[in-house]
């Protein structure tokens, strides 16, 4: 008796719901496994196969922020383009247009933000500068002009850039413009009392003291100079690969720019006080007609225009001594390097 009702006990047993206490978890039986698992993602957006136009789209939506009243703001934007730069060769007008005024910017940190991105885009899309030269080069200009000195020693930073990845746009358009925001740049004089020659030139901006900042607008005068004044590698290799006679050049058509300048046709002679044309050769009142697409006429603009009143001027600077003193000093020994080959050029016609 006692043996059959165990047994039915036993049997009732499975099928009764015991009662849990409150906070306390139901016994796991003895034979449980545990299944549960966690999962995580990666993220990998370089590698994505299919063409990123989100991403072209939001550099495109912060273009707008590069106007923004936060230094921080704009800062943050240049380094984010320069970090995303697109496949998409064009989209960098759309970049260029809206980054470049802020050449000008009253934030150093900015600037550098922007020379960061003007080199990585530069690097990315080779002939990028060469395209955009003439755009470039007129912010350039009001940099190297303007009324802030921090903003005029950061000037020499993107024309740096410009002679590195385009040299020969750069002096092509722009060459007698960026020897006159030279000379302004430095405070110095463009007038010559004795031929009565004046190129308009103010020295009223500040003269700017620092040792560094003076360096470094020599340095970047010379290489403007050496990239105008001299034939490009390009120019070097046609001729080494041209072998033809001696007079063949004679029954050509010439290859240079106004080949007949000497006989002043379409030009403005100089006149002094009495009004009589004074004697100057071929010099004109305005040097912007000058068509300076060769390096010859570039090389003959400097020297008889620009050269002396470098010389003249480097005179002070070596004589202070210091890295600026031997900046100057190098820009010293190239301007007479030019001169003497444009003597030589002479003597040879």
């Amino acid at each position: 008796m006692g043996s059959s009702s165990k047994k039915k006990k036993d049997k009732q047993k499975d099928f009764r719901k015991t009662k849990l206490k409150v906070g306390k978890e139901k016994a796991k039986p003895t034979n449980f496994t545990d299944t549960s698992f966690t999962a995580k993602t990666i993220s990998l957006p370089n590698q994505s196969i299919s063409r990123n136009v989100e991403g072209e789209a939001d550099i495109i939506k912060r273009l707008t922020l590069v106007k923004h009243h936060q230094n921080t703001t704009r800062k943050e934007t240049l380094i984010y383009i320069e970090q995303h730069l697109p496949e998409n060769p064009s989209l960098y007008k759309q970049i260029l247009t809206a980054v470049i005024p802020l050449m000008v910017d009253v934030s150093a940190s900015v600037r550098t933000a922007l020379v960061n991105l003007l080199v990585a885009a530069a690097k990315k899309q080779p002939n990028l500068m060469e395209l955009h030269a003439r755009s470039v080069v007129l912010f350039v200009h009001s940099a190297m002009t303007h009324i802030t000195p921090a903003i005029r020693h950061d000037s020499t930073r993107f024309l740096d850039i410009l002679i590195e990845y385009s040299p020969d746009s750069l002096v092509r358009s722009a060459w007698v413009k960026t020897l006159r925001a030279f000379f302004t740049l430095m405070s110095w004089t463009l007038t010559d009392s004795k031929q009565s020659v004046s190129l308009a030139v103010t020295t009223s901006s500040v003269i700017n003291t620092s040792s560094k900042a003076k360096k470094q607008t020599l340095d970047s005068f010379a290489k403007f100079i050496k990239a105008g004044c001299r034939p490009s590698e390009a120019e070097t290799r046609k001729k080494l690969a041209i072998t033809s006679h001696p007079l063949t050049q004679k029954y050509l058509i010439p290859v240079t720019p106004q080949p007949f300048a000497h006989l002043k046709l379409f030009t403005r002679e100089l006149t002094n006080n009495s009004g009589k044309a004074a004697d100057t050769g071929d010099k004109t009142l305005d040097l912007n007609t000058v068509a300076c697409e060769d390096y010859l006429t570039r090389r003959r603009v400097f020297v008889e225009f620009f050269a002396p009143h470098v010389l003249k001027n480097v005179e002070n600077i070596i004589k202070e001594g210091g890295e600026a003193g031997k900046a100057a000093k190098t820009l010293q020994v190239l301007v007479e390097e030019i001169v003497k080959e444009h003597e030589d050029q002479d003597k040879q016609q």
